[in-house]
Order: C-alpha cells, then sequence, then structure tokens
C-alpha cells in the first residue's frame, strides 16, 4: 500500500557491456558517474598551486583547462559514438592507431597510475605526519606495508566503494569550505606571483583527468546520445565549480601559508577540530584512491598480461615505493610530473584518435556530431604539446 513494488526491467531497458547486462542510467547517473571518474584526492593538491601562482592565474587555469577539458572528453564521446564495440582508451588507440598506437596509450596509461600510487603514497606520509608527528617519509613507508597487504590479497570489493568515495569527496569539501569562507582574509585573493606563472599546469590537468570515465559513460547511455552529452557537459561544469570555489576558499583562508594538502593548513588555521576532520578526510580519500588503483594496476597486470598475481603485485606496488626510494617527496611536484607529461601525452593521444575516428569510424554519430570543434582541437594541441615540453624540460632542470 505505501510501497510501490519496482517495476521489473525488461531487456530494452538493459545495455549489454563487457559481457555485463546493465540498467541504462539517467542524467543524474550520468553525470555522477562523471564526477566519480573526475573528482579524486588530486583536488587536495589544486590550492597550493593556486597559492603560489596567484589567484587570479590559477582561476585562469581552472577555468580554461577545465573547459578544453569538457571539449577533449565530448570528442572522445564522438569517437565512442563513430565506433561499433564497446572500448575504453587503449582498445580506441588500436582500432585507429594501430599496434603502435595501442602500445603508445598502454604506456600512458599505466604511466597515469603508477603516478597515482606515487602520490597518494606520498600524500599519506605527509597526512600522517602531520597527524601524529614524526617523519613524512617513514610515515609513507608504513602506509606502505598495510596498503600493500590489502592490494596483494586482492580488495576487489573496494571497486564498489568509488562513487561512494567521490560523494564523499564532494561532501566533506563543500562543508570544509563553508566552515571557512567567514575567516576568508580578502588580501590573500590578490596576490600574484609570476614565477609560478606554470606550476599549476600538471596540478590542474591531473585533477581534470576524466577521460576513462568518458567510455564507461556512453556503455550505459549508447540509447540516449542527447543525454550522454549533456552528462558530460555538465558534470565537466560541476567538477570546474567545485574546484574554484575550494581553491578560491583555502588560499582565502590559508594565504601564503597554503600547504601541499590544504586540508593540513586550513586545519592549522581554523583549530584542532578542523585539523582532525580534514586530515581524517584526505588520510580516507588518499588511502581508498591507493588501494582502488593499486588493485587496478595489479588485476591489469594479471588479466592483461597474463602475469603471475605475485608478480603483478610486486610490479604494481615496487615502482610506486621504488620511485618514493629514489626521492621523489613532494606531493604537488608528483602530481605536476604525473599530469603534465602523462596526462597531456595520453590527452594528445585522444585527440589524434578523434580525428581519425571522424574518417574510419564504423557510425554515423548522428545528432552527436560536434561542430566548430576545430578551434578547441586547435588549443588543445597548442596547449597540451606545450605543456609536455615544459614538464618535461623541467625535471632535469
Amino acid at each position: 500500500m505505501f510501497f510501490r513494488r519496482k517495476k521489473p526491467e525488461s531487456l530494452s531497458d538493459l545495455t549489454m557491456h563487457q559481457g555485463i547486462f546493465r540498467a541504462r542510467i539517467t542524467l543524474f547517473e550520468g553525470i555522477a558517474l562523471m564526477l566519480s571518474g573526475t573528482i579524486g584526492a588530486g583536488v587536495l593538491g589544486l590550492p597550493y598551486a593556486v597559492a603560489k601562482s596567484g589567484v587570479l592565474i590559477g582561476a585562469l587555469y581552472i577555468v580554461g583547462i577545465g573547459l578544453l577539458m569538457i571539449g577533449l572528453n565530448l570528442m572522445l564521446g564522438e569517437v565512442a559514438v563513430r565506433t561499433n564495440g564497446s572500448f575504453q582508451l587503449v582498445g580506441f588507440a588500436k582500432k585507429y592507431l594501430g599496434k603502435t598506437g595501442g602500445v603508445i596509450m598502454t604506456i600512458m596509461m599505466y604511466g597515469m597510475l603508477f603516478g597515482a600510487l606515487v602520490i597518494y603514497l606520498i600524500g599519506e606520509g605527509v597526512t600522517l605526519a602531520a597527524l601524529f608527528g614524526g617523519s613524512a617519509f617513514h610515515w609513507s613507508l608504513i602506509f606502505f606495508v598495510f596498503a600493500s597487504m590489502l592490494v596483494i590479497f586482492g580488495m576487489r570489493t573496494l571497486k564498489t566503494a568509488e562513487l561512494l568515495l567521490t560523494i564523499g569527496i564532494l561532501t566533506v569539501v563543500l562543508l570544509i569550505t563553508s566552515f571557512s569562507v567567514p575567516h576568508i582574509d580578502v588580501v590573500h585573493l590578490y596576490t600574484t606571483n609570476l614565477a609560478f606563472l606554470f606550476l599549476p599546469y600538471g596540478v590542474v590537468l591531473f585533477s581534470f583527468h576524466g577521460t576513462t570515465a568518458v567510455p564507461e559513460m556512453y556503455s550505459v547511455l549508447r540509447h540516449d546520445n542527447g543525454t550522454f552529452k549533456k552528462a558530460i557537459i555538465i558534470g565537466g561544469l560541476v567538477v570546474m565549480a567545485l574546484y574554484l570555489l575550494f581553491s578560491f576558499v583555502a588560499v582565502g583562508v590559508t594565504g601564503a601559508n597554503t600547504t601541499q594538502i590544504a586540508t593540513i593548513g586550513l586545519g592549522n588555521q581554523l583549530g584542532r577540530v578542523m585539523f582532525l576532520f580534514g586530515n581524517a578526510f584526505a588520510f580516507f580519500a588518499m588511502a581508498t584512491s591507493f588501494l582502488l588503483n593499486g588493485v587496478a594496476l595489479k588485476d591489469s597486470l594479471s588479466w592483461d598480461y597474463k602475469l603471475p598475481t605475485s608478480i603483478a603485485a610486486l610490479i604494481a606496488l615496487g615502482v610506486p615505493l621504488t620511485v618514493v626510494l629514489l626521492g621523489l617527496r613532494q606531493f604537488v611536484e608528483a602530481i605536476n610530473i604525473v599530469g603534465g607529461i602523462f596526462g597531456s601525452l595520453e590527452m594528445l593521444l585522444v585527440l589524434l584518435i578523434y580525428w581519425r575516428a571522424k574518417k574510419l569510424g564504423d557510425l554515423d554519430p548522428g545528432k552527436y556530431r560536434l561542430h566548430h570543434i576545430a578551434l578547441i582541437g586547435a588549443l588543445l594541441l597548442l596547449v597540451l604539446t606545450a605543456g609536455a615540453i615544459y614538464s618535461v624540460f623541467k625535471i632535469f632542470v
């Protein structure tokens, strides 16, 4: 009487993806999927980059790169619409760029995964040192020992927590932001430092990286290209607004004292409760991201390359540990390298895939066809190429 029984799904309400029937989703659910594929613990490093360069410069980066990433995701969406079958980035690269393109895309994607593990390993050390004292490096090693055991024993159920993690990050960032607004000092918002003009590039690009979410969205929205396109656009705009708001508020409160993990500086400025709450959130956000990426990388090495599980785990965990042991210890520096190099090159390949798919695609995109996209493509080519070159150059300078 009080509860309506849910109408059983008919076959027409389901779509096949990777051999599994999944329910078709609404626009809201599509936007949520876009957010879960984009927002991650990288948001914690944005305020530091914005504080160093200045709020105006940082805001221009967030808006400019944010709009370009929406354009790139729309282009990848058209590739999915034009292609018969379900593919991820490596599959698209193999289809439209050949075997060599597939290999290069694989290297870029693995670079992003390994890089993310390095970033979260460094970040956890810094966060735990802020909470309990001691050396950030030693805390990174302690975290690595416990997290490695979870990855080795296959915490696959953590994959189901990805959307919940994103909702949690979104909620907590908004809570921290609302609590921090009364403590903003407008003087902090007027500083500009051209010496750090290019610092935000890799950090912002890493934070907006969500290309792998687009093919996943299409797999469950292929029945409605209009909803698919709207989800990409609205999802991108929501991410951009969140990043602007959080960076603006964090820098407004902490100014020159903005820390590489923003919650540490906010906690220092706003008191013990915010310090504990903010850093506990940062710990769990990065820990879950580390486990999700670690399991995904181990599984990929095991399933795609038929490596024994023990060898796959050794590679997945050994590479990021080695990078940290060799001396990469700065959270934002690591984000800059990963986003600036691997992110830029991966997205350049997506551009190339798009132009090839326009000529060689299996299907007509119909209403999804993008118009006047040449300017966005040219800007992406310029920005991503210059960013990749600059990021490589900075490593050796």
